[in-house]
C-alpha cells in the first residue's frame, strides 16, 4: 500500500520567500508506522509541495500513484487542500484523509466529499487503526489519543523525517495540550490534558540538532511555562548548548517569568519567545478567559529583554469587550513600555471548534464564513474601526505590519528565454523544468501556454513585454494558465505598454476561485491574491490602488545616485535595466544594500544581479536554493 502525505504552504505573492511550511505532523505519521510491513509512506518535501502550483502538484500526485492520499489542514491551506483532493480523486480511485487544525466536528467545510476520513486532534492512534483495519473507514472520522506514542518515542527528525531543509530548523515537540481556555483556540479542546516527553527525549533532539549543525529548534509548546523540571531541562539544554551553536524559540506566558528563569533561558540559547498579551482591556480577558496581569507580562518582557531574549508580542483586534479606544490603550501600553521591538497584530480568526465560534451570537461577532473566517464586525468594533485600529498599531509602532510582495521584476536569463525555471524545485519526470516567470513579447501558440500553465510554481509571474500589444491574446494567456491553476497567486506585469493596461479586463480574464485566503485575511474583502506591476519610464502616469503598483524603468547608462532614487519615492520601486558593467553594478549594490531603508524598492532586469541584491538585502527571508 502506498500513503502520500503533504502539507500545503500558507500563500505568497513571492516566489523563493521561505514558507516555515514544515510537514512535522505527516513527519510523526510516518515514524509511527515505519514498522508496518508492506506499507510504504512518502512524505511530499516541502522543496516540492511550497512551490508547486496547483497543475503542477496534481500531476505529480497523480504520477506517484498513491491508495491513501493524507492532507494536513490549517485555516490558510484547507480550501486549496479540498481543490488538489477533488481533482487527483476525480483522476484515480483513492481514498482521502484530512487531519490537522481545521479538522473539528463542527466544520461543514470538511464534512463530505472530497474527503474519506475526517482525523479530530492528534492523528498517530487514528492513522494507524485506519491502515490495519478497513472497517473503519466506514466511520467517516475518529478522535483517539496517541499520547503513548508521542511521549515515548523520538522526534522523527532523528528517523530521517522530516528533513531541516530549507528553514535549516528543527520543530521539537516537548508537551501536548494546553491547561489554559482561551475562547479564540481550539488547541486546549482537542486534549483534555497536557502530556509531556521525557526530559531525556527532548536533550535527545536538542543533541541532535547541535551535531546537525541546525541554526534554530522551536520548540512547540503552547506554553512552555507549565512544563514540569523546566529549570532542570533548560540546565541540560545549556550543557549541550553551551556555545550557542542553536537558537531557541518558544512560546510562553509571560507573568511566569522571573529574573531568575530569564537568566536560564538565555544561558541555555534561548533567542526569542512569542508572548500573546491580546489586549489589555479587562472585560475583553474575561470574556476570552484568559486571566491576565498586564503589568506582570511586563515585567516578564522586561526580564527578558534584560537578559537579550527578545520578546515578540501578540495583540488581537477585533476581540469581543474590546473597541477602538481600547485597543488603543492596549497599543499605548506596549509602546509606553517600549514591549514592540518585534510586534505582531491580528485581526480575530473566528475558527472552527472555538468557544468563539460556538457563541457568536451572545457574543455579537460576525466573521467571513470561508477561511481564515475573519472578524467582520463586533458590537463594540465596527469594521471601519477594526481597520482604523489596525493603521494606528503601524503608526504607533511605525512598522508596516502588512508589507507589499517583494518587489522581483528580473527577467533576463543567461539565454533569452520564455520560461525561466523554478531555482530549487527539482525537475518534472522528463526531465523539464517547472516554470516561475513566464516572460513574453510574441504571441506564442495557446498550446504552448497550455503546457505551461500545467508547470508554474506558486506563486508566478507573467511579464509581457513589447513589442507585443495583442489585448486579446494578453487576456487568453491569463485565462489559460488561471483556469489550470485558480488556487495559485500570481502577479502580471505589464512593461513598458503601448497603452496603459485596463486592470478590470485582465481581473475578469483570472479564473481563479475566489475569495482565496489572501483576499480574507483583512475585515475588509480585496484584491489581494493577485497583482497588477506596471513598468514604465513616463512618471506623469497615474496606475495605483489595491493591489497594484508603478514602477520606474532605470533605463539611463549611468549608476543613480541617492538624489535620483530620492526623487522616485512616489513610485513603488525602481527597475534596474540599462547595459552598465556588471562589476560596476555589483559595487553600487555594495553601497547602496547598506542604505536599503532609505531608497525606493529596487528590483534588477539581469536575474543574477536580482538575485545578489536579494541576498544582500533580505535578512534570510528567502531559501538559498532558489537564489542559485
Amino acid at each position: 500500500m502506498k500513503v502520500l502525505l503533504l502539507q500545503l504552504p500558507i500563500p505568497q505573492l513571492t516566489y523563493g520567500k521561505q514558507t516555515g511550511n514544515i510537514p512535522l505532523g505527516a513527519a510523526c505519521l510516518k515514524q509511527a508506522a515505519a514498522l508496518m510491513p508492506d506499507i510504504h509512506i512518502e512524505v511530499l518535501s516541502e522543496r516540492l509541495v511550497s512551490y508547486l502550483g496547483d497543475a503542477a502538484l496534481i500531476d505529480l500526485i497523480l504520477s506517484k500513484k498513491p491508495d491513501i492520499l493524507g492532507f494536513t489542514a490549517y485555516c490558510w491551506n484547507v480550501e486549496r487542500s479540498l481543490y488538489v483532493a477533488r481533482a487527483v480523486k476525480k483522476e484515480q480511485d483513492i481514498k482521502i484523509i484530512f487531519g490537522g487544525p481545521e479538522m473539528t466536528p463542527d466544520n461543514r467545510l470538511v464534512s463530505s466529499e472530497p474527503v474519506d476520513f475526517c482525523v479530530y486532534g492528534e492523528g498517530e492512534a487514528v492513522f494507524l487503526q485506519l491502515l490495519q483495519n478497513p472497517r473503519l473507514w466506514h466511520e467517516k472520522s475518529a478522535s483517539l489519543s496517541a499520547e503513548s506514542l508521542f511521549c515515548n518515542v523520538r522526534s522523527p527528525y532523528l528517523s530521517g523525517f522530516p528533513e531541516p531543509e530549507i528553514e535549516n530548523m528543527m520543530l521539537l515537540e516537548t508537551q501536548r495540550g494546553c491547561p489554559y481556555r482561551c475562547g479564540y483556540c481550539y488547541y486546549n479542546k482537542s486534549r483534555h490534558h497536557v502530556s509531556a516527553v521525557s526530559a531525556d527525549l527532548v536533550l535527545e533532539g536538542i543533541q541532535w540538532a547541535c551535531d546537525q549543525g541546525i541554526g534554530e529548534v522551536y520548540l512547540l509548546d503552547p506554553s512552555l511555562n507549565v512544563r514540569p523540571g523546566l529549570k532542570n531541562l533548560l540546565n541540560e539544554i545549556e550543557r549541550i548548548n553551551h556555545d550557542g551553536r542553536i537558537s531557541i524559540r518558544s512560546e510562553i506566558r509571560a507573568e511566569a517569568i522571573t529574573p531568575s528563569l530569564a537568566q536560564s533561558f538565555a544561558r541555555a540559547g534561548f533567542t526569542e519567545f512569542e508572548i500573546g498579551l491580546q489586549t489589555t482591556n479587562p472585560q475583553a480577558l474575561k470574556l476570552m478567559n484568559r486571566p491576565t496581569d498586564p503589568e506582570r507580562v511586563r515585567k516578564g518582557v522586561n526580564h527578558l529583554q534584560e537578559v537579550g531574549v527578545l520578546p515578540s508580542v501578540d495583540l488581537i483586534i477585533g476581540l469581543p469587550g474590546d473597541d477602538l479606544a481600547s485597543f488603543k490603550a492596549s497599543v499605548d501600553f506596549v509602546a509606553e513600555h517600549r514591549m514592540y521591538e518585534d510586534i505582531q497584530v491580528f485581526f480575530l480568526s473566528v475558527l472552527p471548534g472555538t468557544d468563539f465560534r460556538r457563541n457568536t451570537r451572545e457574543l455579537g461577532l460576525r466573521y467571513q464564513s470561508r477561511p481564515p473566517y475573519t472578524v467582520i464586525d463586533t458590537r463594540g468594533f465596527s469594521q471601519d474601526d477594526m481597520l482604523s485600529a489596525f493603521f494606528y498599531a503601524e503608526d504607533v509602532f511605525d512598522v508596516v505590519l502588512q508589507p507589499e510582495p517583494d518587489l522581483d521584476l528580473s527577467y533576463r536569463f543567461e539565454t533569452a528565454s520564455v520560461e525561466i525555471p523554478a531555482r530549487g524545485i527539482p525537475q518534472r519526470p522528463g526531465g523539464r523544468d517547472y516554470i516561475s516567470k513566464i516572460i513574453l513579447d510574441a504571441e506564442l501558440p495557446l498550446s504552448r501556454i497550455e503546457d505551461m500553465a500545467r508547470r508554474v510554481s506558486h506563486p508566478y509571474q507573467i511579464i509581457f513585454r513589447p513589442p507585443l500589444d495583442n489585448r486579446a491574446f494578453m487576456l487568453k494567456v491569463v485565462e489559460i494558465l488561471s483556469v489550470e491553476n485558480p488556487q495559485t497567486p500570481l502577479e502580471i506585469v505589464f512593461m513598458e505598454p503601448h497603452t496603459l493596461p485596463d486592470p478590470v479586463a485582465f481581473e475578469a480574464a483570472l479564473k481563479l476561485h475566489r475569495p482565496l485566503y489572501l483576499d480574507l485575511d483583512l475585515p475588509a474583502y480585496g484584491s489581494r491574491t493577485f497583482l497588477f506591476t506596471l513598468v514604465s519610464t513616463d512618471t506623469d502616469i497615474k496606475f495605483d490602488g489595491i493591489m497594484k503598483r508603478q514602477v520606474f524603468l532605470w533605463k539611463s547608462d549611468h549608476l543613480p545616485d541617492m538624489a535620483e532614487l530620492e526623487e522616485l519615492f512616489s513610485l513603488d520601486g525602481v527597475l534596474m535595466d540599462n547595459r552598465v558593467s556588471r562589476e560596476a553594478w555589483i559595487k553600487w549594490q555594495d553601497e547602496f544594500a547598506k542604505q536599503e531603508d532609505k531608497i525606493p524598492f529596487i528590483s534588477f532586469a539581469d536575474i543574477s544581479l536580482q538575485h545578489r541584491w536579494i541576498g544582500l538585502t533580505s535578512d534570510g527571508e528567502y531559501w538559498s536554493e532558489a537564489l542559485l
